[in-house]
């Protein structure tokens, strides 16, 4: 509800997950969805329809005491929407933390720069070339963790709420799923490089350059899950729960959140050489995968384990000509593939979807007061 400038007025107390011991996050089946009665004249929604209900059923039960209540605006990830209700919603409040985020990623392009390169590099505009990769590697991904800064002080001073809730309305993060969506991402890579292989012989060259490798693959363990998460955290997280303000409904969620993060990837030195059609929709159709799996399992921690998988992937064993990587790898492709790429993420997509969500139970979720 709009009032006095604000998209909520009453702030419901944060949920955690119940559980049976101190980092316990037992799960509970939802036997049947909520039954609302339709009003006169309206048309009947079909629950009923398999893809209707596995695909947008809402994946949370609120219990307040101990008396189990369907909650008044059920929906997709409605859990994981909320809590942003549980901190300032002010639309100066977001303004702000925005700026903040700008002012820390800017103080980072004048300062890390200098510290990486050094000052002689600085005065004569030596950087980002060629001849360091290395520090070029470590340059970009330091401006990743310079937005994680200032979106970390947007969140506990603007909105004034835990830095948490921008993952999971759980009391704890479920590594369980990042480690999940990360190894399904992985494994499926390697299908997907193995069948490409078959399909085109030689497209896949043998690139090992060991002393390069080894320092490459560390930078890319140590800095590449930075870069990944602040993304998650700034298009599936904040921009999602911006968006819950305006509408629940799942489709515009999805749409609305994967726009934006293809045009980021616009910038990205592939489009110019691989055309802006094919990997625009690659990014958008990844982008609206990341939020639907955000929105149904509800929380960040799935997305987050994909997207490092999937950079983590191409940053140590198989890179591109032009990629935004730019990483010493095993394997190198010469010619991307952008359109068997981009077949293969809509076959694989489904069946990661009926494998994260096939035997997950939806968790219980129970109100706390916040504090």
């Amino acid at each position: 509800m709009k009032s006095g400038g604000q998209w909520s007025v009453e702030r419901p107390p944060i949920p955690s997950c119940v559980g049976t011991g101190p980092r316990a996050c037992p799960i509970r089946q939802i036997a049947q969805p909520a039954v609302i009665p339709a009003k006169a004249g309206t048309r009947k929604h079909n629950a009923s329809h398999p893809v209707t209900f596995f695909l947008f059923q809402p994946q949370e039960e609120f219990i307040s005491g101990t008396t189990e209540h369907t909650p008044s605006k059920p929906g997709l990830g409605k859990a994981f929407l909320d809590l942003a209700e549980h901190g300032e919603t002010r639309w100066t409040k977001y303004l702000v933390a925005l700026l903040i985020v700008l002012a820390v990623w800017l103080l980072g392009n004048i300062t890390v720069p200098i510290v990486i390169y050094g000052p002689k590099a600085m005065a004569t505009g030596t950087i980002m070339d060629d001849t360091t990769p290395f520090r070029n590697f470590i340059f970009v991904n330091s401006l990743f963790i310079a937005i994680l800064i200032g979106l970390w002080i947007g969140i506990r001073n603007m909105h004034k709420r835990p830095f948490r809730t921008l993952i999971t309305p759980c009391d704890h993060i479920r590594w369980g799923r990042v480690f999940q969506g990360f190894g399904l991402v992985m494994g499926l890579s390697i299908v997907n490089v193995a069948i490409e292989e078959l399909l085109f012989p030689g497209t896949h060259t043998y690139s090992l350059d060991p002393e390069r490798f080894y320092k490459s693959a560390l930078l890319v363990l140590l800095l590449t899950p930075f870069q990944t998460t602040t993304e998650e955290l700034m298009m599936r997280s904040y921009l999602l729960q911006i968006l819950g303000h305006f509408t629940r409904h799942p489709i515009a969620l999805i749409m609305l959140n994967a726009l934006p993060f293809a045009l980021l990837h616009l910038m990205n030195p592939e489009i110019a050489t691989y055309g802006i059609a094919p990997l625009l929709a690659g990014y958008f159709f990844i982008g609206a995968f990341f939020a639907l799996v955000t929105l149904k399992d509800n929380g960040a921690e799935l997305a987050i384990g994909m997207h490092a998988a999937i950079n983590m992937f191409a940053g140590i064993f198989v890179n591109y000509t032009d990629s935004a990587l730019s990483t010493s790898t095993v394997f190198f492709i010469e010619n991307y593939n952008v359109y068997f790429s981009l077949i293969f993420f809509f076959v694989a997509a489904p069946i990661m979807y009926w494998i994260l969500f096939r035997n997950h139970k939806p968790e219980s979720i129970v109100e706390t007061q916040s504090s």
